[in-house]
């Protein structure tokens, strides 16, 4: 019965189905994240999102749907941070605000790294990724930059 309940604790914790963002992700718990970056030597990909929100609503099948995210995401190590799920309260993650979706990274020794944004945005919202393309741009600069190999 105790096995039964700690699997279900983390079956909701880790929200394997992605919020509608893609169950075929491997998203991983905040908690566990900055250790398998550390261990793996991977960049962390953070997406925080609401489950009310519109904008976020219009987001899920882009990035759900996106081939191309599902296969450089296996170079990150991927959280989803859906409602008030960690590390969404926590200030580092408000860089330019609270606006709804946003996409932080950070590096593998979990440091947030405020540089990496949408160059697409002249406005505030840096953090805010409304397509696929937009994405896969910061995703893979993420990576150049910081010279981490690439998933094949």
């Amino acid at each position: 019965m105790i096995l039964l309940l700690i699997c279900l604790i983390s079956v909701v914790q880790c929200n394997p189905t992605g919020g509608g963002f893609g169950a075929a992700y491997s998203w991983v718990d905040w908690s566990e994240a900055k250790t398998l970056a550390a261990q793996q030597d991977k960049p962390i990909m953070v997406l925080l999102h609401k489950t009310w929100c519109g904008a976020c609503k219009n987001l899920r099948p882009k990035f759900a749907n996106s081939k191309d995210i599902l296969r450089l995401s296996e170079s990150f190590i991927m959280v989803n941070a859906e409602d008030n799920e960690a590390p969404s309260s926590e200030a580092a993650f408000s860089i330019d605000g609270g606006y709804i979706p946003r996409i932080v990274f950070l590096d593998s020794a979990g440091i947030v790294r405020p540089e990496f944004i949408n160059n697409n945005r002249p406005d505030k919202y840096r953090y805010f990724y409304p397509s696929a393309p937009e994405i896969l741009d910061s995703m893979d600069n993420v990576l150049k930059s910081l010279k981490y190999k690439q998933e094949l």
